[in-house]
């Protein structure tokens, strides 16, 4: 579960979706990436199903989550405002197919 001031959520599964790709960086950093876009995206427009958003997110940058829990933890923590850390981001949150 995020901590306050921290946001880190340790045991989030990330994997690669598709036919074996090269990410181009590590599996955490890719999917921090995903979840970056998707929370400025929500701060933008808290009406966006977050979940929805989460998976085309990674889905578009070639991860998926490994499990529902995973999915539904970043997302509770995105809705809750909550800063989630699970790899470290490039900077580019920009959003894909939004």
């Amino acid at each position: 579960m995020a901590r306050p001031g921290r946001g880190y959520l340790a045991g989030m599964d990330f994997v690669v979706a598709g036919d074996n790709q090269e990410l181009g960086a590590r599996i955490e950093d890719v999917a921090q990436e995903a979840i970056d876009a998707t929370a400025a995206l929500y701060a933008n427009d808290p009406g966006i199903d977050v979940e929805e958003q989460l998976r085309a997110q990674l889905s578009g940058r070639g991860v998926a989550a490994a499990d529902e829990a995973t999915l539904d933890e970043v997302a509770q923590s995105i809705r809750a405002g909550h800063s989630v850390s699970v790899g470290r981001s490039d900077g580019s949150t920009g959003s894909l197919g939004s």
